[in-house]
């Protein structure tokens, strides 16, 4: 089973929402016996962010095609519970979602069509997970997840689920940061068919003061009048 793009989408956001990303071929990296430390100094670190922009390079690799298939986009959170994940290029996207409900809008023909999502109450669990880690609650992680920890020139978080039916679909997650958790570089998603999907960061802003309609369920606002907020100031 292939992963939708809503469900591949939300969780790579909530991976993000741990952090603040590898290259296959980082170098040094040393396995850490007791991870417990740094995930606690990563707690402490999630526990004070407020909002978070960023800008991603999305490549998806796939065993059927030589070159990957190349998107890029806008990755919004908002504490304690608001996600907002969009794809601008080569096709427009919306995934919003909170603790209690999720949409997607896709544009067609100029116009933002609100579909119909065929696995909410998956899609539901990985937003209450992204609204818990979010704000510092790694239990919700650990609970679902098996953790291991590597450092270096970044640090390197492996997460690999534990129920089996999630396992059928994705097989584990990396996640590549600065060494101090400062900031995330790039996400990799690994399905068990040996297709995996690549997120690299251009931009990350935090502590940005969203405008109103940015996480709107029923009529989200348009993504340049985020990135003008996000990008006042430079």
């Amino acid at each position: 089973m292939n992963l939708a793009t809503p469900l591949r989408a939300a969780w790579l956001a909530l991976t993000l929402s741990t952090a603040a990303s590898l290259n296959a071929a980082e170098p040094a990296l040393t396995p850490v016996a007791d991870p417990a430390p740094l995930l606690a100094d990563l707690r402490r670190k999630m526990s004070t962010l407020t909002t978070v922009y960023l800008e991603f390079d999305q490549e998806r690799h796939l065993a059927l095609f030589s070159e990957p298939l190349k998107s890029s986009g806008v990755m919004v959170i908002d504490r304690p519970d608001l996600i907002r994940w969009e794809t601008t290029t080569p096709y427009q996207s919306i995934l919003l979602g909170n603790r209690k409900s999720v949409a997607q809008f896709e544009q067609v023909d100029g116009q933002w069509k609100k579909l119909k999502l065929g696995f909410p109450q998956m899609l539901k669990r990985v937003m209450e997970q992204m609204s818990l880690m979010h704000q510092g609650k790694l239990d919700a992680l650990t609970a679902d997840f098996t953790l291991s920890v590597a450092t270096g020139r970044v640090a390197v978080v492996t997460m690999v689920p534990k129920d089996k039916d999630v396992r059928s679909m994705l097989a584990s997650l990396e996640i590549k940061m600065e060494p101090d958790f400062s900031a995330t570089r790039e996400v990799v998603m690994n399905e068990p068919n040996g297709d995996k999907t690549r997120i690299l960061f251009r931009r990350e802003k935090r502590g940005v003061k969203l405008p109103a309609g940015t996480f709107d369920q029923t009529k989200p606002l348009d993504v340049a009048a985020i990135q003008a907020i996000a990008n006042e100031g430079k």
